[in-house]
């Protein structure tokens, strides 16, 4: 598996946990968070980015993804 189809998966996992129903260890919320939405945006951007090889742009987006995962949860509204 290339580093661009493990962090897919790892982003797949993360929306899977905030946007579906809750299965044995998931999150379970109301719906969708923006986050939530953006980030697996930004993973299937990255997921491209990968595989036409643009190296810059898919650090650029791994960079943006980490930002946006480790920024505290804003509230809905």
């Amino acid at each position: 598996m290339s580093a661009g189809e493990m962090w897919s998966a790892l982003m797949n996992r993360y929306v899977r946990a905030y946007s579906s129903s809750p299965g044995p260890g998931e999150l379970a919320v109301a719906e969708p968070s923006r986050r939530a939405a953006v980030v697996a945006s930004l993973a299937s951007t990255l997921s491209s980015a990968v595989a036409v090889g643009d190296d810059v742009a898919a650090r650029v987006i791994r960079d943006a993804i980490g930002r946006l995962l480790g920024l505290p949860v804003a509230p809905q509204g």
